[in-house]
This record gives structure tokens, sequence and C-alpha cells, in this order.
């Protein structure tokens, strides 16, 4: 039992780290103000103001340059610190939004895509009804003459089989032959209109395979230009974050170069002793 509770706790601290982590990341970058590294050197500003006007040796005063001088040092190590981080979310946000933003993009491609080879695959499946149609209207029409022409064929050949007078074969074989010749024509005649409609029903689906796949290239086209234009788009947007962070971090060198210099000028007041 305690075990299970044990691991149950364990597993509720994980949650909330997990839950803090993400969290914390999203946090706004503060100020140069609000840091320590900040707040110490104007502590110790404010505490050079307070001895401005006390006699001190120069040793002394070399330990306050020295002190202010490190800590403006630290303040300005902080701001560029603090720069960076600001760039590195920048690029990491601008980065997970654009390629949100192309990945939506090629979505919408693939679905357009599939949408217009769905259609296309409808026409031709109906072109393609409508030539077997074409195709079964010529062979009803042929293959009733052709059939007649081959039983009368077939029926004389039975006769032959049975018929042993020269003059009568003869005239048989004549007509089995004039029968074949017709046929042989029809079957011909069939071939040729067959292969016409083929023909004409091949040029159709050419036609309007060559017209879907245009289609689907313009979309691939439209695609690509969206994906450069959202890429020039973040690359704009970037330079942009990017320039509003250097103003801040020129504007927050500057703070802590006033707020020293004004430091400096405190021990410069404070009166000199001899040692």
């Amino acid at each position: 039992m305690k075990l299970r509770l044990v691991t149950i706790i364990a597993l509720i601290a994980t949650g909330f780290a997990l839950t803090a982590s993400p969290a914390s990341a999203q946090r706004p970058i503060p100020g140069i103000k609000q840091t320590v590294a900040f707040k110490k050197m104007k502590n110790y500003v404010e505490f050079l103001y307070s001895k401005r006007n006390t006699a001190t040796p120069a040793a002394r005063k070399t330990i306050y340059k020295n002190t202010l001088t490190t800590r403006r040092n630290n303040a300005n190590t902080k701001v560029v610190a603090l720069y960076q981080q600001k760039l590195n979310r920048l690029k990491k946000q601008d980065d997970n939004k654009q390629r949100r933003q192309i990945k939506q993009i090629r979505i919408n491609q693939k679905n357009q895509v599939q949408a217009i080879k769905q259609d296309q695959a409808e026409r031709l499946a109906e072109l393609q009804a409508d030539q077997n149609a074409a195709i079964q209207r010529v062979y009803n029409q042929y293959q009733p003459k052709i059939n007649v022409r081959a039983d009368k064929r077939d029926r004389f050949k039975r006769q032959l089989k049975r018929t042993i007078n020269p003059t009568k074969r003869a005239t048989l074989i004549r007509k089995i032959d004039a029968l074949q010749t017709q046929i042989n024509g029809l079957v011909s005649d069939r071939n040729t209109a067959v292969n016409n409609i083929n023909t004409r029903y091949a040029a159709r689906a050419t036609s309007i395979n060559n017209l879907y796949n245009s289609r689907i290239a313009n979309v691939r086209a439209n695609a690509q230009d969206q994906i450069q234009q959202a890429r020039n788009a973040w690359r704009q947007t970037f330079r942009t974050q990017v320039q509003a962070a250097k103003t801040r971090r020129n504007a927050e060198k500057e703070l802590v170069g006033t707020v020293a210099q004004r430091g400096f000028g405190y021990i410069e007041q404070m009166p000199s002793v001899a040692e």
C-alpha cells in the first residue's frame, strides 16, 4: 500500500514538473532592471552616493572604482545574455510557427490534389463508359450481319461434307468463299470502326489528363509560392523582431553605462585625504 502511494505521488510530481517546464520556458524575458546584476550595481551606486561627501583615501577610491567596474561589466554581460536569450526564443517560436503554417499549406495542397485526382478519375471513368458503349454499338451493328453470313457459311460447309457431286461441291465452295469474304470484310470494317473509336477516345483521355495534370501542377506551384511567401514573411518578421531586440539591448547597455557613470561621478566627488 505504501509503495503504491509513493508511486502515485511520484507520478503526480512528474506531471507537475512536465506541466511547469513549458510554462517556465514561455515566461517573459526580464528587462535588465529586474536582474540581480543590475540591482547589485544600482545598490552599489546608491552606496557611493551616500559616500559622495565622505573624505576617502585614494586607495579606497580605487577599490570603489574597481568594484563598480566589475558590477558594470556584470550588468553588461547580463544585457548580452538577455539579448541572446531573446534571439533564441524568437528563432524557436518563429521556426515553430513557420513550420505549422507551411505544414497547413502542404495539407491544403494535398487535399486539393486529391480532389482534382478524384474528379479526373470520375471523368475518365465516364469517358471509358462512353467508349465501351460506342464500341458495343459498333458490335451491335456488325455482329448480326456477321452472324447471318457465318450461319450460312457453316450450313454450306455441312452440306459440302455430305456432297459428292463435283459440280455441287464447286458451287458450295464458291458460296462458302463468298460468304467468308463478306464476313472478313465486315470484321475488318468493324475493327476499323472500333479502332477509330479507341483513337478518338484516347485523344479525349489525353486531353482530360493534360487538363487535370495542368490543374495539379498549378495547385503545387501555387502552394510552393505560398510557402516561399510565408518564408519571406517570417524572415521579415524575424528581422523586425531582432531589430527590436537590438534596440532594447542598446538601450539597456546605455542605461547600465549611465548608472555606472553616475557612480564614478560620486567617487570623483569624494574629498581626498592624505594617506
